[in-house]
């Protein structure tokens, strides 16, 4: 029996199609999607009349609507729904409560989250997932800031409106470091954070000035820093992981420089980054790449958030897949 015998038992009259997978018999079809995975099978069952017919009668009946289904797990609800997302403009996947929500053009990384969600906490630190805290809290691209900037950069065709929340997203900052990234009385700290999208993924410069003032820089006058989720100062994330290098060894190598720019790179994420260090100026750049869209159970934004994913980079990749950069606002 083919699909179109199938749904002729089951609604009057003959629909037309020219697909190739709708001349298949039913039998086949069934098997064929028996090998996908559940949240695939959802996906399918968007598709078209034949198909969504054939999915809920072979593998959804009597669990009414599809998003809904007891059987699915949060991970299938986020790969669900990030596919539909990727042709909404004005949506995105809410990770806390596997929704759609709807856009808030003044929601940037520079802002409060806390002002334009919809649900009591949409952001991507629930259930262990945080984002590395580079910049913050200057600066915190949270995963939906990612989505939409990653999405409206490959959508050609945008309203006016989503391009001047693209242009948001892709916004410079400047700022002087400050909170938990707060320096020693007489130096003075600024920051600097640049979003860019290359070849379809999202990528971040951060820079830290440290300039003397009253004293001379030091490592010890930098209270606290953080490169990426696996080198800073506490190695929260390193002690777990067995992995021992840290900040201060790549300051004893730039201060040994005389001032000559060192380049490092992280061994479980991707990040690199580069010292330049003198008793007048230290110069931090991180070059960080979050990976292309996708949801937060992706390897690359696994791996930056401190989780179980981790990516092995070649040393300097990242630095040379962002390109060159001419720095502006994070000199005095």
């Amino acid at each position: 029996m083919t699909i179109i015998q199938f749904l002729t038992r089951l609604i009057r009259g003959k629909p037309q199609t020219n697909s190739l997978i709708l001349q298949l018999p039913v039998e086949i079809i069934v098997k064929i999607l028996a090998l996908l995975p559940f949240h695939s099978q959802l996906l399918v069952y968007q598709t078209c009349r034949p198909l969504r017919v054939i999915t809920y009668e072979y593998f959804l009946t009597g669990k009414g609507n599809v998003t809904d289904l007891a059987r699915a797990t949060r991970e299938d609800k986020l790969l669900y729904l990030t596919p539909l997302a990727r042709s909404l403009p004005d949506r995105w996947v809410c990770v806390n409560c596997c929704k759609l929500h709807q856009i808030d053009k003044w929601d940037t990384p520079l802002h409060d989250t806390f002002c334009y969600l919809f649900c009591q906490d949409g952001m991507d630190t629930t259930e262990g997932y945080r984002v590395s805290r580079v910049g913050w809290p200057h600066y915190y691209p949270n995963h939906r800031h990612v989505e939409l900037t990653l999405k409206y950069t490959r959508m050609e065709d945008i309203k006016r409106r989503h391009q001047k929340y693209l242009r948001r997203l892709l916004t410079p900052h400047h700022g002087p470091i400050m909170g938990y990234f707060d320096v020693a009385k007489g130096i003075s700290g600024r920051i600097s954070v640049y979003p860019k999208v290359v070849n379809e993924r999202y990528l971040l410069l951060s820079i830290f000035t440290y300039v003397e003032g009253e004293t001379k820089v030091s490592r010890q006058s930098i209270k606290f820093l953080e490169i990426c989720s696996h080198i800073s100062d506490q190695e929260i994330c390193n002690i777990a992981y067995g992995w021992e290098k840290n900040i201060n060894e790549a300051f004893e190598t730039a201060l040994s420089a005389n001032n000559t720019q060192k380049f490092f790179s992280c061994g479980l994420c991707g990040t690199d980054y580069s010292i330049q260090a003198s008793p007048e100026r230290f110069v931090i750049c991180v070059w960080q790449d979050f990976g292309p869209e996708g949801t937060i159970h992706d390897v690359d934004w696994r791996a930056m958030v401190c989780e179980n994913g981790l990516v092995h980079h070649e040393p300097g990749s990242v630095r040379k897949l962002y390109g060159p950069h001419v720095h502006s606002g994070e000199t005095y």
